[in-house]
């Protein structure tokens, strides 16, 4: 999301607070989390004079930096920031603002070289509250200059914190209705939703839907051997691997760009299943194709324990297969099971009475 740009000084005090608020508003209807705070923390660079900026979760002692940006540079690695878990840790005790208008005046904060540029040489960090609930902070700092964060700056970032907090509350509640446990992926309730939700805008646009249902061979024989911590980091290494593979982004089972993208789920036990908007049989196949292939060639070690992982994959595409998506979630089923019976380790694409030829295996 693109702030629009606005000069913070020397104007009319009522047209500074406008797009602030305006981004309020966004915030507090979105739910995806990742959307979210990438919007929070673009606003609050944007609208305080900041120069880069972290969002920070805590949990128990600690916290979870979610996310570390820069003006003009996007995502930046946590680690660039020197002053970070010094200055979380502090927020984290006390639970109070911090602003420190210079770094060379804290020597508690202050790192052992004080490099402009790289340093923050002015640091305004803001808790995140939920009523009395200390839940996190967003962290900015100025690299370039002292007393950076005026009164009005301090001002918008209080109230922009103010409305985060609660917007990130929401956003974490619904991901941990809608996403499985144990693989940080969507869990099957929240991804038919999904899956009706593109059968519904392939059949008014015309265009079709693919879906695959996947499957990891020998699983029970892993769990059995192995124990079932190894068998749930085989579960979320399957669940990585799909959805960096199908998707070629970053993030697991997550609904960036949902309309356009894939989006993976656990069905339950070791089955996942993708949905592929805009792909027909073919095209669906040839990503299953893709997917066994992976996984043939990959190595995985856990515990100490090597493995040889495969998956089978079945394939169905609406409206070439099925008219809804219940009878998708079927056909592409039905498709899974014959590509195990024949041999695992494949795919296998529905074969119906609408179908162009036998069934296709890898």
């Amino acid at each position: 999301m693109s702030s629009p740009v606005v000069s913070r000084r020397n104007q009319p005090e009522q047209l500074n607070y406008r797009p602030i608020l305006d981004v309020v508003k966004q915030i507090n209807s979105e739910r995806n989390l990742r959307r979210l705070v990438t919007m929070i923390l673009d606003t609050a660079i944007e609208f305080s004079n900041a120069t880069r900026g972290t969002l920070a979760i805590f949990k128990d002692e600690s916290f979870n930096a979610e996310l570390s940006r820069q003006s003009g540079r996007g995502d930046i690695k946590h680690e660039e920031i020197s002053t970070l878990s010094p200055v979380l840790s502090r927020i984290r005790k006390t639970g109070k603002i911090i602003a420190v208008e210079d770094l060379s005046s804290d020597p508690a904060l202050r790192p052992p070289a004080l490099e402009p540029g790289k340093t923050g040489l002015s640091i305004l960090c803001l808790p995140l509250r939920v009523k009395s609930r200390l839940m996190g902070a967003v962290y900015l700092d100025n690299t370039e200059q002292v007393s950076a964060f005026g009164p009005r700056e301090r001002e918008m970032a209080e109230i922009l914190a103010e409305h985060a907090a609660i917007a990130i509350e929401n956003a974490l509640l619904h991901r941990k209705s809608t996403q499985d446990r144990v693989c940080d992926v969507y869990n099957h309730s929240a991804f038919e939703q999904f899956l009706d939700g593109e059968v519904e805008r392939a059949r008014l646009r015309g265009y079709p839907c693919g879906l695959l249902m996947i499957d990891v061979d020998d699983f029970k024989q892993i769990n059995d051997a192995h124990g079932h911590e190894v068998g749930n980091d085989v579960l979320r290494n399957v669940a990585y691997t799909l959805s960096t593979t199908v998707r070629g982004a970053d993030i697991v089972g997550r609904a960036n760009e949902r309309d356009s993208a894939p989006v993976v789920a656990r069905y339950g036990g070791d089955e996942f299943e993708i949905v592929l908007p805009n792909t027909d049989r073919d095209g669906a196949m040839a990503t299953a194709k893709r997917l066994a292939t992976l996984f043939k060639g990959q190595k995985f070690t856990s515990g100490g324990v090597r493995l040889k992982l495969s998956v089978s994959i079945g394939v169905a595409a609406f409206p070439q297969d099925a008219p809804d998506t219940s009878e998708l979630l079927l056909r592409a089923d039905e498709a899974l099971y014959q590509a195990k019976r024949s041999g695992k380790g494949r795919a296998a694409a529905w074969k119906g009475s609408g179908g162009t030829g036998p069934i296709k295996k890898l």
